[in-house]
């Protein structure tokens, strides 16, 4: 387990069986939401998202396996492991159950320390997944999304954008003179520079907005349905935030600027390959007249 307390939701229309569940998990060392039908944890995970869901099967409305066919149609929810709570306990039933997406199946009476390691287990199991998939996707010096996600969500954004004829817009950033830094003051300087620098880059930009470490001292950032005008504040404003930092090594203050090309997508791009093109093409007309500034293209 992670340091924060698991969030366990059981839905359950016996208000008796729901505070014991509740009880339980509380003691056993997890934060607990109880719903009494599956209207009203549909609407719970609209707003909060559950290590598990602990489900009874017979409702009022909709009834366990329907409820748990909607969770696993819910992009947001749909990894979030279900286990069925249920005096139900014939062959069919459980079957069912496995069927509609639950990842484990437990019968009333239940066994108080049996619930409390089937739920511990199963949320050990999740969070390992998702320890497994930040690693995967995450560049691991600066805690950016890495160059192979990145492209992948750079691949989603065109075919989305081709599809509902939008537009979205590329910055390519290069870190000017990076290699200064290094021959100056060694690589771990230049390390505390590229996570310093990403971490303010991170906090300039917005929610949808994706930012990744593509190379070395490269970074790219997606800007979804922004426009050119938008997508150059957005831009100048990294620019004049990085040209104003100091970063601190050793007692000594390093400057350090970037370089911004500009690119939106075009109804007429054949390809990613053509936005990126031409965000690189004004990133290395950026570099040529100076440094320190973004150009478009």
């Amino acid at each position: 387990m992670d340091d924060s307390k698991p969030l366990i939701l059981i839905v359950e229309d016996s208000s008796v069986n729901g505070r014991l569940c509740e009880r339980l998990l509380n003691k056993g060392g997890f934060d607990t939401a109880v719903c009494t039908d599956g209207e009203s944890a549909i609407e719970f995970v609209n707003t909060n998202l559950p290590d598990l869901i602990l489900l009874d099967i017979v409702m009022p409305g909709i009834d366990g396996f329907e409820f748990c066919r909607v969770m696993k149609n819910n992009p947001k929810i749909k990894d979030t492991p279900i286990i069925f709570l249920s005096a139900m306990d014939d062959e069919k039933s459980i079957i069912n159950g496995f069927d509609s997406g639950a990842v484990d199946f437990i019968t009333k009476p239940f066994r108080h320390r049996e619930l409390l390691a089937r739920t511990k287990t199963h949320v050990e199991l999740k969070r390992a997944k998702e320890k497994l998939l930040r690693l995967a996707i995450t560049d691991e010096l600066t805690g950016l999304v890495n160059r192979r996600y990145f492209m992948g969500r750079l691949l989603h954004e065109y075919e989305r954008t081709k599809r509902y004829e939008s537009v979205f817009t590329v910055l390519m950033i290069d870190l000017d003179y990076f290699k200064n830094i290094n021959d100056t003051y060694g690589h771990q300087a230049g390390d505390s520079v590229l996570r310093k620098v990403s971490d303010s880059m991170k906090l300039s930009l917005r929610l949808s907005d994706i930012i990744g470490r593509i190379g070395g001292e490269e970074f790219a950032v997606i800007l979804p349905e922004t426009e050119i005008g938008a997508a150059m504040i957005i831009g100048d404003r990294l620019r004049k935030r990085i040209d104003d930092m100091e970063i601190n090594h050793k007692d000594t203050g390093i400057k350090i600027t970037i370089s911004i090309g500009v690119s939106p997508s075009s109804k007429n791009d054949l390809s990613i390959d053509d936005v990126l093109q031409r965000a690189d093409s004004a990133l290395y007309r950026a570099k040529e007249n100076g440094r320190n500034r973004i150009y478009a293209g």
